[in-house]
């Protein structure tokens, strides 16, 4: 019998290509060979289901941009590594939200509480080491300035009118929201940082 994280492993893979809607419980139990029955028994409902695995693959893609950036790297690059990942998922992950708040919008709301709340998390954390190593400037109302950044780029990124929009303008239109913020919050030093990163991880933009 299949163990609840091969489940939750196996359904977040299969609701990410084939989309949150179309995949049934019967989907899930043939492809891991087990019974209907026993998922309804593990988790409850489809929602629960739903939920343990979209926060499962959006954990995991988190661990795998951390994971590619060096100890060695500054808190700021990191920071532009890892929206810049956020927006290499955007297509992907906007569908996905905009299918869970149209069907399911009950665990569009609990997922919502949980990734924003990390990610708001990884901006203060990252924007303190900013601070510290003399990357942001001292006097920046850090609040006002992560609650900005992060919702301009979280309102692109869920908003239903862009639903119709190319993912290389949604990409840019997120480029240009990340030049405004953060490199308006930079020090001199800050600046010539983020500059090396732009070159880096934006060049086609």
């Amino acid at each position: 019998m299949a163990h609840k994280e091969e489940i939750i492993k196996h359904a977040s893979k299969m609701f990410v290509e084939q989309g949150i809607k179309a995949v049934r419980m019967d989907d899930i139990a043939q492809e891991l060979s087990i019974s209907k029955r026993t998922l309804y028994e593990i988790f409850g409902d489809k929602e629960e289901l739903i939920y343990q695995s979209i926060r499962y693959y959006s954990e995991q893609s988190r661990d795998r941009r951390l994971s590619q950036i060096s100890s060695e790297t500054t808190a700021l690059e990191t920071m532009v590594c890892n929206l810049k990942g956020m927006m290499d998922s955007a297509p992907i992950a906007g569908r996905m939200r905009r299918n869970m708040r149209r069907f399911y919008p009950s665990v569009y709301e609990r997922l919502e509480r949980d990734v924003q709340s990390k990610s708001l998390q990884d901006l203060e954390n990252w924007a303190d080491s900013c601070i510290k190593n003399g990357h942001f400037e001292a006097n920046i109302n850090k609040e006002y300035a992560i609650k900005l950044l992060h919702n301009s780029v979280h309102g692109m990124l869920i908003n239903t009118l862009h639903e119709e929009t190319p993912s290389d303008e949604l990409i840019e239109m997120i480029f240009y929201a990340l030049l405004i913020f953060i490199r308006g919050l930079c020090t001199t030093e800050g600046q010539v940082v983020f500059d090396s990163c732009k070159s880096k991880y934006f060049k086609n933009i």
